[in-house]
């Protein structure tokens, strides 16, 4: 329900209703059997001549309480109307707030305009944020910032310090409903931090955005026996949503232009990456093709194996792109078999550049049912993120257990910020300070966590004294699957 609907229900009756057509009736049998009862009585006690009288006066009297009871309620309906017009016109002036570009604190001008809707002391906001739960199993933590009541068109506002909210609270707020407190139920400290905030009761509804608990908004008031009534809730509650939708906006924009950015970065990040490699097969091709004779055989190898290489360079960025590409089109094709650790691994190594010291856990070799092709791809990437990124030595660690095979690279480099971790498999991103090798497309990692996880394995980072370490999971090939086919995700 919307707070036009509310208002709609809760405000004046028109006379066409039917609660008009009983207090029409109920003032015509008052003037006719008040009136009539009186000059019965008149008559029988005194006569006929004090009858009509008496029925006269009893007629005016009944027509001035009437009207003053009338008037009374005329007053109540026009002091409600008044309040509704109030709270409709707070609930525009908070809508607007939220949609002009020109408010440099939209949130706060459009709480600060509820305050003229209602008799309050102050609105404020709480936004959650997520810490562990504490012995109590109290999950969500809130941060106050409080609107002063001031009617200039500017918010007051100040931050309050961080408190965990209370477990009958959240719940209440959790389930999407509103919650009062009231100074007589807390305990002697909260009580006291309260009084001296000029706070004796406060209501509060939950703020939403996709789906998500993410704050709350509500009204103050320093009369600790002052009712909420339905109206004051029902405004809150479409702040709630005016604020949750505004968020959703807000963060929705940002990631466009998150996207935008990351599409150009993309764009010349491809360009740079394939145009390097190409122009020295190019140069190398042509210099071969026109002046053969000029080399002798060890130079003319040389040559042939930088052209290959810079075209292996070149085939593993667009087998990337191709990858993402299938993944995201969920046509990408997993072709699990019997695969040999020690054999796959050596694969890799053979064909790369740097220097890498591999190492095993145990003198056995060590099997996984996994996609060759796929673990090689994610090995190739993870050492080519070490080369770019990481430290001067890169070591490959190979542990097997009942349950699983944990393929290790390590490199001694400075590592990724912790708060920036997870953000390294997405597609596209960039959580190095600028100091490594120039940027590869930005896929390698997103494309192996990705792989990996298509083969009931996973990809995981993590900083392990003073080492960046790269955990690729998969399942140990224990007794070979009934007849399993290639596997289309």
């Amino acid at each position: 329900m919307t707070i036009k609907d509310s208002i709609a229900m809760d405000g004046p009756q028109t006379l066409a209703g039917p609660r008009s057509w009983r207090i029409v009736a109920f003032i015509v049998a008052w003037l006719v059997s008040v009136p009539t009862a009186v000059g019965v009585v008149f008559g029988l006690l005194w006569g006929s001549a004090a009858a009509y009288p008496a029925m006269i006066a009893a007629l005016g009297a009944v027509a001035i309480a009437i009207s003053v009871r009338l008037m009374k309620r005329a007053q109540v309906l026009t002091a409600q109307r008044e309040r509704t017009i109030r709270i409709e016109r707070a609930a525009a002036t908070a809508s607007k707030a939220l949609l002009k570009r020109e408010i440099t604190d939209p949130v706060g001008s459009s709480l600060a305009a509820l305050v003229d809707g209602v008799d309050v002391f102050n609105v404020f906001l709480e936004t959650n944020t997520d810490e562990e739960a504490d012995e109590h199993g109290n999950k969500q933590t809130v941060r106050d910032v409080l609107y002063a009541t001031g009617h200039d068109g500017t918010p007051g506002r100040w931050e309050l310090t961080g408190w965990r909210i209370s477990s009958a609270a959240r719940e209440a707020l959790d389930a999407g409903g509103s919650f009062v407190t009231r100074i007589g139920s807390l305990d002697k400290m909260t009580n006291t931090f309260y009084r001296a905030a000029r706070i004796g009761t406060e209501v509060l509804v939950p703020i939403t955005a996709e789906g998500d608990w993410v704050g709350s908004v509500g009204f103050t008031s320093e009369d600790a026996t002052r009712p909420w009534d339905d109206e004051e809730i029902q405004l809150l509650h479409f702040a709630a949503e005016m604020i949750g939708a505004y968020w959703e906006r807000r963060d929705t924009k940002g990631r466009l232009e998150e996207l935008l950015a990351a599409k150009d970065e993309f764009i010349a990040s491809v360009s740079h990456e394939v145009r390097t490699p190409l122009t020295a097969v190019l140069g190398f091709a042509h210099e071969l093709d026109e002046n053969m004779l000029k080399f002798n055989e060890s130079e003319r190898s040389d040559l042939i194996g930088l052209i290959a290489e810079q075209s292996q360079e070149v085939a593993n960025i667009v087998d990337d792109l191709l990858t993402s590409a299938r993944t995201e089109a969920g046509t990408i094709v997993i072709a699990p078999q019997v695969v040999s650790v020690r054999h796959v691994i050596g694969e890799v190594l053979s064909s790369h550049s740097g220097r890498v010291d591999f190492s095993m856990a145990t003198d056995t070799d060590l099997e996984t049912w996994a996609d060759p092709g796929r673990v090689r791809q994610v090995l190739r990437n993870l050492l080519t993120n070490a080369d770019r990124h990481g430290g001067n030595i890169v070591k490959i660690h190979a542990i097997g257990g009942a349950e699983w095979i944990k393929l290790e690279v390590r490199d001694n480099g400075t590592g990724v910020p912790s708060h920036l971790r997870q953000h390294v498999f997405e597609p596209y991103a960039r959580a190095h300070d600028g100091t490594s090798k120039p940027a590869s497309v930005g896929l390698g990692l997103s494309v192996a966590r990705k792989l990996a996880q298509m083969m009931d394995g996973d990809l995981e980072l993590n900083r392990e004294d003073g080492w960046t370490v790269f955990t690729l999971t998969l399942r140990p090939y224990v007794v070979e699957p009934a007849q399993q086919a290639v596997a289309v995700v």
